[in-house]
């Protein structure tokens, strides 16, 4: 009898090793790109030829020995935008894909970005980190990172561009090129440089020149929205618009002082 019973114990505990071991080997099977795409295909009813992987890694955020997948990649509802899918992947409890949730940053975070807006993700420190960018020409002005805590990845850290010194207040910008200047460190700068040396030239003309001085740069701001549509490349479009500007003004400044310098 008691024989009968030890062998019924052990015939369990077998029973529930082998479950166990199922169990970790669908939980530890990697993530990999063929059963992500089939998933995003699924989800956001796109053909599965229709999805590009910008990135695909893995790590381990939950420290639990089996590695999540980081994925940047666009599907077929992406158009022009870039890559619509940031996510990281694990697997559930029945070993089925999961999105893992990360937390929505609060709306005045993006403030700072115009136009085209994008993002990587990356693994820094053992955080999980979104890199932003909205133009080639503009070093990343949003960094946003993300802390594994058992339910979501919360942000720990936000660190972004501020409002750089231009020749208007830009708490009072209206237009979306004259925003997008106060938060470019070299765009702020070149409005700075241009107003100086729009004063200067002012300062030295004849009195009847100078009404048409001013009609001439309200027509040159109002190109300016028109020229460098804030979308793509709009950095380098608007700092050769006002280089060109400082460039003319810069003549014509040098022309008036040679003219009314005494013989």
């Amino acid at each position: 009898m008691h024989h009968q019973i030890h062998q019924r114990a052990i015939a369990g505990l077998l029973f529930l090793f082998s479950c166990s071991s199922a169990f970790a080997q669908k939980n530890s099977k990697p993530l990999d790109e063929p059963e992500i795409r089939a998933y995003l295909a699924k989800n956001d009813e796109c053909p599965e030829d229709q999805i590009y992987f910008s990135k695909l890694e893995h790590f381990d955020f939950k420290h639990d020995n089996t590695d999540q997948a980081i994925v940047v990649a666009s599907t077929c509802n992406t158009g022009t935008g870039g890559p619509d899918i940031h996510s990281v992947f694990a697997r559930d409890s029945s070993g089925q894909l999961l999105d893992l949730k990360i937390a929505e940053p609060p709306p005045d975070t993006y403030d700072n970005m115009f136009g085209n807006r994008n993002y990587d993700l990356i693994v820094e420190d053992g955080l999980l980190v979104a890199t932003f960018t909205d133009d080639q020409f503009r070093d990343t002005p949003l960094i946003i990172k993300y802390q594994w805590n058992g339910q979501e990845f919360a942000i720990v850290k936000i660190q972004k561009t501020g409002i750089f010194q231009t020749s208007y207040d830009c708490a009072k910008a209206q237009k979306e090129d004259e925003q997008a200047i106060c938060h470019v460190d070299f765009l702020a700068e070149l409005d700075v440089n241009l107003n100086d040396l729009y004063k200067s030239l002012l300062a030295k003309l004849p009195a009847p020149d100078r009404e048409a001085l001013k009609s001439e740069q309200r027509e040159w701001l109002a190109q300016r929205s028109k020229t460098c549509l804030i979308y793509k490349s709009w950095v380098n479009c608007l700092a050769n618009y006002y280089q060109q500007r400082i460039d003319a003004l810069t003549k014509r400044l040098a022309a008036q002082s040679a003219a009314t310098r005494p013989l």
